[in-house]
């Protein structure tokens, strides 16, 4: 018997939705070759678990694979990008929950592990400050790795995976297998088992450019033993 696995991982050039049907693609055909039977997507509208039935639909093959939609909590607001000082809240519509019911897709939806506790006054801290760097470190892989484990951990939480079940867990642009545990057990039973597909530089995280943004000559870029010029310093925000 070997003692080593050589696997491919899909490299994607940049960070966003825009990879979020090849993410797909990716995790569906690893679980059928793995034989894992449950993929868990973190999805803020419900874009993914609706790109997902198309899959399954035109892939009659992953019918056997059961999905778990995992989502931000209530309450949880984001920053207008049409407005910047405003704040909005992303959820998953009637609409779209009406068809996932029916579909036999249960919606985690839950205060994020890895999210600190606001206190009641702004000068009495941060609870579960510390969680939040763990987050914080885990997106050197990626902006969505944090959301990937997390995704894990409150489907695991809320008895949809059992605790050491082998699933994969899907973002925008990032797939991974993992063994899930609870999120009490995160740091003693949880594992990143493989990763599956990520962004190769952070453009919206690290604001990294991209290898073609860099270079003078875009050719070649599709070759991966291409290196850029030079890789910018991270910013400071």
């Amino acid at each position: 018997m070997t003692d080593k696995n050589f696997s491919d991982i899909c490299y994607f050039y940049d960070e966003g939705r825009a990879h979020l049907k090849d993410c797909l693609a990716i995790a569906f055909d690893a679980a059928q070759r793995y034989g894992i039977e449950k993929v868990v997507i973190f999805t803020a509208k419900g874009e993914g678990v609706h790109f997902a039935l198309e899959l399954i639909e035109r892939e009659p093959k992953y019918k056997s694979i059961k999905i778990i939609a995992v989502t931000f909590p209530q309450g949880k607001t984001f920053t207008n990008r049409d407005k910047p000082d405003t704040r909005m809240e992303v959820e998953i519509n009637s609409k779209s929950r009406k068809i996932f019911s029916k579909a036999g897709i249960p919606i985690v939806r839950a205060q994020l592990p890895f999210d600190p506790i606001s206190a009641s006054f702004r000068d009495h801290g941060i609870l579960g400050q510390d969680f939040s760097l763990i987050g914080n470190a885990l997106s050197i892989f990626g902006g969505s790795m944090s959301l990937c484990v997390q995704a894990g951990l409150l489907a695991c939480d809320a008895g949809e995976i059992t605790w050491g079940e082998h699933v994969i867990t899907v973002t925008s642009d990032t797939a991974i297998v993992v063994r899930a545990a609870p999120t009490r057990h995160f740091l003693t039973d949880f594992v990143v088992r493989e990763i599956l597909c990520k962004p190769l530089f952070l453009t919206i995280g690290k604001k990294e450019p991209t290898p073609r943004e860099m270079s003078d000559d875009a050719e070649g870029l599709e070759d991966l033993n291409s290196e850029p010029k030079q890789l910018p310093s991270p910013e400071i925000e």
